[in-house]
């Protein structure tokens, strides 16, 4: 493995580098079997309705000490040492005497194909690598579980081999809704945590490689319960200010470069038709809950001179708390505080479908033109509009007339088939069915045994078709 390393410079010097847990930490962490949580940064262990990286741990009977995370820094180890959570610091952890058990893919070199042999020998070597160090770092801390929601890149697909060569379970939980086949979302991993049968059907016409899809459903339905007080709390302030109609508006990040994303012009304009309906009508509320609240300022130019005069109103509320990567606030909780939700991307639509599963009326704005999605089943004119302006004046049309207008923002027609239970206890099933994996391996089976035990338990209480093998 250090041979390998090598080949890449920067990788090697951080190796030397980096100060590795000592050897009685080790031993603590190896004593019992392990589910590893490759989180989003959110390292709360509060059940409070906002994010964290333990929501199914929270709301289930797994155990925590039986949980192993990175911490980032002295403040978050401290933190889950208090909590009874083993936690590791940053870097590459190998085990000294770890012998890997595969062989590295070859590559049929070619002079004829000499750039793309060099590309390609490149990914393999990055696969044998990451591979290597992360069945390393499995077996060491005897990691039996590898949990994630990040399947966009080749990396999992390594990750997921390296738990397999220490006879453990890889696990993705569906963090994003797809309305359409994307082949930056296909999958290979031995479980997944779905929200619906629809989702499994995205997956299967990915091909992507899952021995079992469970249905769970959305994983933070949860989440409404927790804080429709905080809610209330917040509308009411609103309302002191004036604002009899509120509408929340969902604001989805972008980046600089705005070939790879949203660009900052598409978001700027989620901020600014609202603002300035808000600033012209007085009796109109606005609350915005940006993905990365960080950045905002930055992301919005000039449209912070409207902002500001917002916020000044006391009609505008911003929800700004973040944890390491996103803000802390589910979308739910501004959605909550709204009559009416707003997602201004068609072809992302997770956050609206959060909002609707908890039947808010929710509206869509398709300015990307992804016509081939699932949330095209919804009604055009009613909840999916093309443009802004268009939005913005159906929305005062429905706010002026005495009783709204029929259907507008209206999901009901195609919920079941994004999630069948709605039932607020999907995080519930994902952490019974993650404690049955680990409680497997607590009882000597094999890999195979024990998600086909899991899979059998969980048909059983669920439904036979709540499991979908391949």
């Amino acid at each position: 493995i250090r041979d390998r390393i090598r080949t890449y410079p920067s990788l090697y010097n951080f190796l030397k580098n980096t100060k590795h847990q000592n050897k009685s930490n080790s031993n603590l962490a190896s004593s019992t079997n392990k589910l590893y949580v490759d989180g989003r940064g959110d390292t709360s262990l509060f059940n409070d309705g906002f994010h964290s990286d333990f929501f199914w741990h929270l709301n289930s009977d797994f155990e925590r000490s039986k949980i192993l995370y990175t911490h980032h820094n002295n403040q978050e180890k401290e933190y889950f040492s208090r909590k009874g959570l083993f936690s590791i610091g940053q870097g590459i952890h190998l085990k000294g005497n770890y012998l890997k058990n595969f062989n590295k893919p070859k590559l049929n070199y070619s002079h004829e194909f000499k750039a793309e042999c060099i590309n390609i020998q490149s990914i393999l070597d990055e696969y044998d690598l990451e591979r290597s160090n992360n069945a390393s770092f499995f077996d060491a801390y005897n990691v039996k579980v590898f949990l994630t929601w990040f399947k966009y890149d080749s990396k999992h697909i390594a990750i997921a081999d390296a738990i397999k060569d220490n006879g453990g379970i890889s696990a993705i939980w569906q963090m994003a809704f797809d309305g359409f086949p994307n082949i930056e979302c296909i999958t290979n991993s031995d479980i997944v945590f779905s929200y619906s049968k629809f989702s499994c059907d995205i997956d299967k016409n990915l091909k992507s490689k899952i021995k079992y899809n469970v249905v769970v459903g959305y994983p933070k339905d949860y989440v409404p319960a927790l804080l429709k007080d905080k809610a209330n709390l917040i509308r009411s302030k609103l309302q002191s200010n004036g604002a009899k109609k509120i509408v929340f508006v969902i604001d989805e990040n972008s980046i600089d470069d705005d070939r790879w994303h949203t660009g900052h012009e598409m978001q700027r304009e989620n901020y600014s038709y609202i603002l300035e309906k808000l600033l012209e009508v007085p009796w109109l509320g606005v609350i915005f809950k940006p993905k990365w609240a960080s950045n905002l300022r930055h992301r919005l130019g000039d449209t912070n001179n409207l902002l500001d005069k917002a916020l000044k109103t006391g009609r505008c509320h911003i929800f700004e708390d973040s944890g390491r990567y996103s803000t802390s606030a589910p979308p739910i909780l501004a959605g909550l505080v709204a009559d009416i939700c707003i997602h201004g991307h068609l072809n992302s639509g997770t956050a609206a479908l959060e909002c609707a599963l908890e039947g808010l009326p929710t509206l869509l704005i398709d300015r990307e033109v992804t016509r081939y999605s699932k949330l095209y089943d919804l009604s055009e004119g009613k909840v999916i509009f093309p443009d802004w302006p268009s939005t913005i004046d159906a929305l005062m049309d429905h706010f002026n007339s005495p009783s709204g207008t029929e259907g507008f923002g209206d999901w009901s027609s195609i919920i079941d088939e994004l999630d069948p239970y709605r039932d607020g206890m999907a995080a519930y099933r994902m952490g019974t069915y993650l404690k049955w994996l680990v409680d497997g391996f607590d009882n000597g089976l094999e890999r195979d045994e024990v998600m086909a035990n899991a899979a059998k338990m969980f048909r059983e209480r669920w439904g036979y078709d709540m499991v979908i093998t391949t």
